[in-house]
């Protein structure tokens, strides 16, 4: 999804949103899913060995106290306490709340200097630190979680690992912890079709230190001939990885549920799939996506889809365990897939896409909760319960 409108200015692009076909379920596998080692499919009328039920527990986050304006990414210490990025209205920064949802404190504000933030496009927590990755000063700043200080920065020079031969249109998009001296970082670069991903190990001073780890392609892109305007494809699908917690890389393409799995260094370890029926895209509501002329000109100028993409986010929480949010019929929810480190379905759940699921750690999901009539949003935290 496009994560927000300043970040498409950073880009320097007028893009909108997205698109693409989809995989309908069949006795025989694509080519391209064949071709691979160490695969296992799934039989897709399987039912799941277990359930899981889940009741809340708090909600907090914005409040008058403690005004938030929309929350970016969160995560969660092993004491509990939770993190949220902001980055709306000039607000840029962390807040911080306690088990509870008591407020503790906000780290970094607008701005240049240390400590502060112009473009949050990553975060995560790492034992007693706090990593955030800004995209438009091209830096990590460390902090520690103990006291909210600024421990150190690293700079990320385009030199180092953008060897497109188009630097400005390359930027650093995700990091994931590997261990107390190396990060992995994606780097997104930008063209007029698709935009794709590549992964690099960096040291904490922002060097790369291997060659590329993995690529994949990010999002697709189509143009209105008219006006020459390119637009995000809404339908498609989009590329993403996560990262367990022994260093294993789970990438996947959304358009279907293809799962393949490269150990820190790159090595391709194996692959699962699920056959997966997409939702049906109507022509009228593919259309009336955006009320943009352009929009609409651009779609019939690359053609109408038939169908969704099979799924929405990809999360991996502390048990390695795989959260997918499928798309269904019904617009209102996803149908949540839970499945382990080798592709096993554990449980499904449906829930309202209201409710967008952000971390799940220690059978507590932290879920962000959007109000449909205000746009306010808060943090909601449910505990889960595994059931037969």
């Amino acid at each position: 999804m496009i994560r927000d409108i300043a970040k498409l200015f950073t880009y320097l692009i007028m893009f909108g949103v997205f698109f693409s076909c989809s995989v309908d379920s069949t006795d025989e596998l694509p080519a391209h899913i064949q071709s691979l080692e160490n695969l296992t499919v799934y039989d897709n009328n399987t039912s799941p060995e277990s359930s899981i039920s889940i009741s809340k527990l708090t909600e907090f986050g914005n409040s008058e106290e403690v005004p938030i304006g929309r929350v970016s990414y969160v995560d969660v210490d092993d004491t509990g306490n939770v993190y949220l990025s902001e980055g709306s209205h000039s607000n840029h920064g962390i807040h911080v709340f306690d088990s509870d949802g008591n407020y503790l404190q906000k780290i970094g504000r607008s701005g240049e200097g240390p400590g502060e933030f112009l473009s949050i496009y990553d975060m995560k927590v790492y034992k007693n630190r706090l990593y955030v990755l800004d995209g438009s000063l091209l830096r990590i700043q460390f902090f520690n979680i103990d006291d909210y200080s600024l421990v150190d920065q690293a700079s990320l020079t385009h030199s180092e690992w953008d060897f497109s031969g188009d630097q400005s249109m390359t930027f650093p998009e995700d990091i994931f912890v590997l261990s107390d001296s190396t990060l992995l970082a994606s780097f997104n670069h930008l063209t007029f079709d698709i935009d794709t991903k590549s992964y690099y190990q960096i040291d904490y001073k922002g060097n790369v230190i291997s060659d590329q780890i993995i690529k994949h392609d990010y999002i697709t892109h189509f143009e209105d001939p008219g006006t020459k305007s390119y637009f995000y494809d809404p339908f498609g699908g989009r590329g993403s990885a996560v990262l367990s917690s022994n260093n294993n890389i789970y990438s996947s393409w959304s358009k279907e549920m293809l799962f393949k799995v490269y150990n820190s260094d790159g090595k391709y370890l194996r692959a699962f799939y699920h056959p997966f029926q997409n939702s049906q895209l109507s022509q009228v509501e593919a259309l009336n996506y955006y009320e943009s002329e352009q929009f609409k000109s651009a779609l019939n100028n690359h053609g109408v889809p038939g169908n969704w993409r099979a799924f929405e986010h990809m999360i991996i929480d502390d048990e390695n365990r795989l959260w997918i949010s499928t798309i269904i019929d019904d617009q209102d929810v996803y149908k949540w897939w839970v499945m382990d480190r080798n592709g096993k379905i554990l449980a499904k759940k449906v829930l309202p896409r209201t409710n967008e699921i952000k971390k799940v750690q220690n059978d507590i999901i932290y879920s962000v909760r959007t109000d449909e009539e205000t746009g306010l949003q808060n943090i909601v935290k449910y505990d889960v319960e595994w059931g037969k």
